[in-house]
């Protein structure tokens, strides 16, 4: 069993990891400033599926896992598109879900369940081996 973090490269390394998860982010993150929604613009990573087959085989069982579920939903939906038949996606993924709570110092973040929530271990230390770099273009 291997865990998949689709996340950016960026979101892996300064907001910690599962210990034994490999990289492979499904977007890339540009800084491209988006006035509308307020925030940097990711784009496709247009490299992933070749990312994938390179470090994956289609009997894996692969358990996916994003900030809170939408990226790697679609990687799943991918991956199983692909022929991988033993995909599947960590609920609540790594930050979870917003706090809504107005009296709390927490509300408005991502607090509640996931897995830095649910006191599993995320260290921040860097093995370039689990991270699949692409290429600028």
């Amino acid at each position: 069993m291997r865990i998949l973090d689709v996340r950016t490269a960026e979101e892996y390394i300064f907001v910690g990891h599962a210990e034994m998860a490999m990289n492979i982010p499904i977007f890339l993150q540009s800084y491209n400033w988006h006035p509308e929604k307020k925030h940097y613009v990711m784009v496709p990573n247009t490299d992933f599926m070749e990312q994938i087959k390179s470090t994956f085989q289609r009997d894996d069982i692969i358990l996916v896992t994003c900030r809170s579920g939408g990226r790697s939903s679609m990687a799943v939906n991918q991956l199983a598109a692909a022929g991988y038949k033993n995909v599947y996606n960590i609920t609540d993924c790594f930050e979870g879900n917003v706090a809504n709570d107005p009296v709390s110092v927490y509300n408005g973040q991502r607090m509640v369940n996931g897995w830095k929530n649910s006191g599993l271990p995320y260290p921040y230390k860097i093995d370039p081996s689990l991270m699949v770099f692409t290429k600028e273009k």
